[in-house]
């Protein structure tokens, strides 16, 4: 059996443009955690970001997600932690931290609007996790676009 991510195995459902980009993020999240001490995250990217005969490369805006998540980990994953008290990240499923950390890197570093985050995030979880997990990450990603807003505006979160 290889190690790539069940994301990279299932349909694709007419994904296109950035839409898609997001997905091979979460393929190479996902391929990143599940071979953690294998390879290094920025290695399996410039891989990734090839092509090869099994896949469609990952392009542009898939690599800035990943290059941005590579360079502000630390702060990704506390903002998730800080964001999901009552789950630490070791517990979460591959999938569902992958996406967390796609969607919490797109609201911190790259600026983009929370209703985009929330839509895109929310498809994949429905295509890749489970019904359970749809709710919980809308929930954390909610709750770091309060904590950013409060952040970026001077005011203290409560």
């Amino acid at each position: 059996m290889s190690t790539t991510s069940s994301a990279q195995q299932r349909p694709r459902k007419g994904r296109k443009g950035r839409s898609l980009q997001r997905q091979r993020a979460l393929d190479v999240l996902y391929e990143a955690d599940l071979r953690s001490g294998e390879i290094d995250l920025s290695e399996l990217l410039e891989q990734r970001s090839q092509q090869s005969p099994a896949q469609e490369p990952i392009k542009a805006y898939g690599q800035e997600i990943v290059r941005t998540y590579v360079e502000w980990a630390d702060n990704v994953d506390s903002m998730i932690e800080a964001a999901s008290p009552q789950w630490s990240l070791a517990r979460m499923s591959i999938v569902d931290r992958s996406l967390l950390r796609i969607g919490t890197t797109e609201l911190m570093f790259m600026d983009v609007p929370i209703a985009i985050v929330i839509k895109e995030i929310t498809s994949l979880v429905r295509d890749f996790s489970n019904d359970k997990a749809v709710g919980f990450t809308m929930g954390v990603l909610n709750r770091i676009a309060e904590i950013r807003s409060a952040e970026t505006s001077g005011r203290a979160t409560e």
